[in-house]
């Protein structure tokens, strides 16, 4: 008993000492970034990185520091990663909008459906844990309309809890669905952004391979393929083509 209450201990302190840290690096990296040293700043949020402490919040702020000294690349891949782990944060989108105002690149968009439109921005306004919790409170809702309708004494009833059990049982299933496409975004992570100022994009994995266009820092781009060195990616517009693995860092 006594060595169960030790480990206990050790184990609290462990997370407490954690959390201290947490708490004096982010305190530090704030106060770095109001005086104006943002280069310490971003010192300080990536020791937070380095050190597992990965949450929107700290990208978020570090974009905002990579953004104050003009490294519009860094600032988007940041913001990127922040809102991966907070779609639905306005504060978020907006400075990664106005970020990319500063990009160089101009690409349309291929027009979406409305409806995949519509499906896209509410599977991506919650978070994969948020989606789960969801699941969760209906299933168990789903288990109360059970329980009432096995002691209901009327017809009427009984098809009133039987409904609504089956619609909770249904939009559980539907939100599980949900959390899973939420996590396999976070950890398929298929997106990068361009992070030299200017890289052709050929139409081989090769550097003799044809030269298809160019395009610049701060693109955002998805990697639908890999070949040794080289990316397979596709813009916004749809065009594709290969470029090198050190042009691109992965969001």
């Amino acid at each position: 008993m006594k060595r169960i209450y030790i480990i206990l201990m050790l184990l609290l302190s462990g997370v407490v000492t954690y959390a201290t840290d947490v708490k004096t690096l982010a305190e530090e990296a704030t106060k770095m970034y109001q005086e104006g040293d943002y280069q310490k700043a971003i010192d300080l949020y990536n020791e937070m990185l380095s050190d597992d402490m990965e949450s929107a919040t700290v990208y978020y702020n570090l974009g905002n520091c990579y953004y104050k000294q003009g490294e519009i690349a860094k600032a988007i891949l940041n913001y990127e990663r922040a809102l991966l782990l907070h779609p639905g944060d306005n504060d978020i989108k907006y400075n990664l909008t106005m970020a990319q105002k500063a990009t160089v690149d101009n690409i349309k968009v291929l027009p979406e459906l409305f409806l995949v439109r519509w499906y896209n921005a509410f599977v991506t306004a919650f978070t994969a844990d948020q989606w789960a919790y969801v699941s969760v409170i209906l299933f168990i809702g789903f288990l109360i309309m059970a329980a009432l309708f096995f002691h209901a004494t009327s017809i009427s009833l009984k098809k009133s809890w039987f409904t609504l059990g089956m619609i909770m049982l249904l939009v559980s299933v539907m939100t599980i669905f949900f959390a899973l496409k939420q996590y396999h975004r976070m950890t398929d992570r298929d997106s990068g952004i361009i992070m030299t100022p200017s890289v052709v994009v050929r139409g081989a994995p090769d550097n003799s391979g044809t030269e298809l266009f160019v395009i610049h820092e701060g693109l955002k781009v998805q990697v639908i393929g890999t070949l040794g060195d080289w990316y397979n990616v596709r813009l916004a517009d749809g065009n594709e083509g290969w470029i090198a693995k050190t042009d691109l860092e992965k969001i």
